[in-house]
């Protein structure tokens, strides 16, 4: 019986375990199981709309959950308007109408009013718009009506601000290639554009130098009047109130003629090619390919949001990411501008090893959305996607009021973004593919790669033919006598006098490497920091530099056209391109270097300057393309100072090397102290001094190896 009890017992639980599966089987996933309710509705706030007599625009938003008021203003103006040759002059205008202040405030004066308001006021120009905001409570109304109006009304344009904006606008050109992902959608913009087509240029260090306080000037007079601009307030106030104040307080501004030039049309022309930018000290590459791109105000929007929702998330994604493992980052985006067509663009980040086949696999997706529709669930995947993120637009006034304010500048409607919503929720699978036919391009795409060509998988030239990008960054010409005959040989006898004072000419061809130990004072804002290092040159490319640190010794190594640093803790490091020229140009200005050239050097005499109290001749070089000024005492014939260009943080600077304490050592005479200045304002820089030095030495070139 105890038997027969264990076999029923054992059968019974067989059941409850077929019962089990078939209920698990049955079983669907919580879409198919719940009804999801539909989305909230979006309850837009009120708007008021009021045009002043002068024609100024102002969109109210009443909003009394917090006592403060934000006011946005929009210009018609934009960077797109810039001279070619003055490329940065409207951002230049944007940031000085601030930081200037107006005639009767000091934009020093107007920044302590604020702090102690705790409010904030801001003006910028972009590409295509001009802007001015300010934040504060709503008891401060008043104040901050008046300094906006005597910003917008009134700006000064110092002179003094105006050159700190351009060192802080240099600054950004000199880093502007710290960063593959910004050097890789720059310059895929120009490919798209062209380099210099106003939608994709971009300032240098001479158009910023060209901008002069008149262009300023006149810039602003050309666009800030009250009938080119639009205002959006929302906060704590009453529309009507807040009204009569703009008129109290602007009503004066007078409406005059515009003369808003045409927007730069974009010509493009689709073909196909393969562009590479290189960039030796990175192990990957920055990827971007695609063509131009379109409009808002295209009725196929909507599809072409879902089109590029499936093909980012649910076509590259999931093949070159997931499936592949290939990518950091995989992504897609067809630009759609408001008054100009934008970029549409694929691109991924990815080992350097994988390059080419994630290019490849980037196109097979491109022509697989065209070719094979897509499915219900990737169709409802990317609704879902736009949808549930729809709300996210409306959840703050500022989002709604900003988002007005653009719609009514560029000229569409103000449920421009409701519309789309609702078409977005009719897309079919046809339209997608309709779209991805019509607006896609997969054989005549443009592709950018940022990267180390020496690590790719294969080389880039099985793609097509390859177009190399120079992205080094123009220095300032300096402006010189034009060198005749007269002026280029009195250089040349000159030259031939320094040989001459520093042991002759074969003393100094005889030098082959030299080896030195130094004691580097650096000035920086808190002191002098004192350093020891040394310098080991094998002349006619290769130097080691070795300095004593307080986290160790740092090495940098040169050898020709590479260049590396070692530093502690983290290791061998590329020179980035920027570091690597600053420290090849310190290898041309080394007399050992450029008096043994018999070829690639020449030496313009431009005059006589005093230099430490010492009369001297002024000699412009060029070695190898790279120009500076060489000074030689008139007396001795030794060199007492160079001044060259060097490119920091900040942008270009002069610098002044000046040499003393000359010794011989092994029949060349040897300045042991050197003195570096900023040649602009005469501040001091650092200070080296020689402990000991050897020429011709046993080296070890092992060091030397990449």
């Amino acid at each position: 019986m105890q038997i027969k009890k264990h076999r029923l017992l054992a059968a019974a639980a067989a059941v409850l375990l077929l019962m089990s599966q078939a209920i698990l089987f049955a079983q669907k996933g919580p879409k198919d199981t719940f009804d999801f309710a539909p989305l909230n509705k979006i309850n837009m706030p009120k708007i008021e709309k009021a045009v002043l007599a002068n024609g100024m625009t102002i969109l109210f938003v009443e909003d009394h959950t917090l006592p403060t008021i934000d006011i946005r203003a929009m210009v018609r103006t934009g960077g797109i308007y810039d001279p070619a040759d003055k490329a940065g002059l409207a951002a230049l205008t944007g940031t000085v109408m601030r930081t200037g202040g107006s005639k009767t405030m000091s934009g020093d004066d107007l920044d302590q009013l604020l702090e102690s308001l705790g409010a904030t006021v801001e003006t910028g120009i972009s590409t295509n718009s001009g802007y001015a905001y300010i934040s504060l409570l709503k008891e401060d109304i008043d104040q901050g009506l008046e300094v906006l109006a005597g910003i917008l009304m009134n700006p000064a344009f110092p002179e003094d601000k105006i050159n700190l904006a351009k060192i802080e606008a240099k600054s950004f050109v000199s880093r502007r290639n710290d960063d593959v992902g910004t050097i890789a959608r720059r310059e895929f913009n120009k490919l798209i554009y062209g380099a210099g087509h106003p939608y994709a240029r971009h300032p240098e260090y001479e158009t910023l130098d060209a901008v002069t306080r008149d262009d300023m000037v006149s810039f602003y007079k050309q666009y800030f009047h009250p009938n080119n601009m639009i205002f959006a307030a929302w906060g704590d106030f009453n529309w009507k109130e807040l009204k009569e104040k703009f008129e109290s307080y602007f009503g004066s501004w007078e409406k005059a003629p515009l003369t808003i030039p045409a927007k730069p049309e974009v010509d493009y022309t689709f073909d196909y090619s393969v562009n590479y930018i290189e960039k030796n000290d990175v192990n990957q590459s920055n990827i971007l390919l695609g063509h131009i791109g379109g409009t808002m105000d295209n009725p196929d929007y909507p599809a072409l949001l879902i089109m590029n929702q499936i093909l980012s998330f649910d076509r590259m994604f999931k093949k070159i990411r997931t499936d592949e493992g290939l990518a950091y980052s995989v992504w897609g985006s067809y630009g759609a501008g408001y008054d100009h067509k934008g970029v549409f663009s694929a691109g991924c980040q990815t080992k350097a090893e994988s390059t080419v086949r994630a290019i490849q696999l980037m196109l097979k997706e491109l022509k697989r959305i065209q070719a094979e529709p897509v499915t219900d669930a990737e169709l409802q995947k990317a609704k879902d996607m736009y949808l549930n993120g729809f709300v996210f637009n409306f959840d703050s006034k500022a989002k709604i009021v900003n988002r007005l304010l653009r719609y009514t500048y560029f000229g569409f409607p103000e449920d421009f973004m409701t519309s789309v919503k609702n078409k977005v929720e009719q897309v079919t699978a046809a339209d997608v593919q309709r779209a991805a036919k019509q607006y896609l391009n997969p054989d005549n795409v443009r592709i950018l790669i940022v990267g180390n060509k020496e690590l790719f998988d294969k080389p880039l030239s099985v793609l097509g033919t390859v177009n190399t990008i120079d992205i080094s960054i123009p220095e300032p010409k300096e402006s010189t006598p034009e060198a005749t005959q007269e002026s280029l040989a009195r250089g040349k006898q000159i030259l031939a006098g320094v040989t001459k004072a520093l042991g002759g000419a074969d003393a100094v061809s005889s030098i082959k490497s030299m080896k030195t130990g130094l004691t580097i004072a650096q000035t920086t804002p808190m002191g002098d920091m004192n350093l020891e290092g040394s310098i080991t040159m094998v002349y006619p490319d290769k130097m080691k530099a070795a300095i004593q640190s307080p986290m160790g010794e740092v090495n940098i190594i040169i050898s020709g056209d590479k260049g590396k640093m070692i530093v502690p803790g983290r290791g061998e490091m590329a020179l980035p391109p920027a570091q690597m020229k600053t420290y090849k140009e310190s290898i041309l200005r080394d007399p050992v270097y450029f008096l043994s050239m018999s070829n690639g050097i020449a030496a313009q005499y431009i005059g006589t300057e005093a230099v430490e109290g010492s009369q001297c001749h002024d000699i412009l070089l060029t070695v190898d393309s790279f120009q500076f000024h060489l000074f030689t005492d008139m007396a001795t014939n030794l060199p007492a100072a160079v001044v060259y260009t060097s490119v920091g943080p900040q942008g270009p600077q002069k610098v002044r090397e000046v040499f003393s304490d000359y010794k011989t050592v092994q029949g060349i005479k040897v300045a042991m102290k050197t003195v570096s200045y900023n040649a602009d304002d005469g501040t001091k820089q650092g200070e080296n001094t020689v402990k000991d030095i050897v020429f011709n030495s046993a080296i070890d070139m092992t060091v030397f190896e990449f």
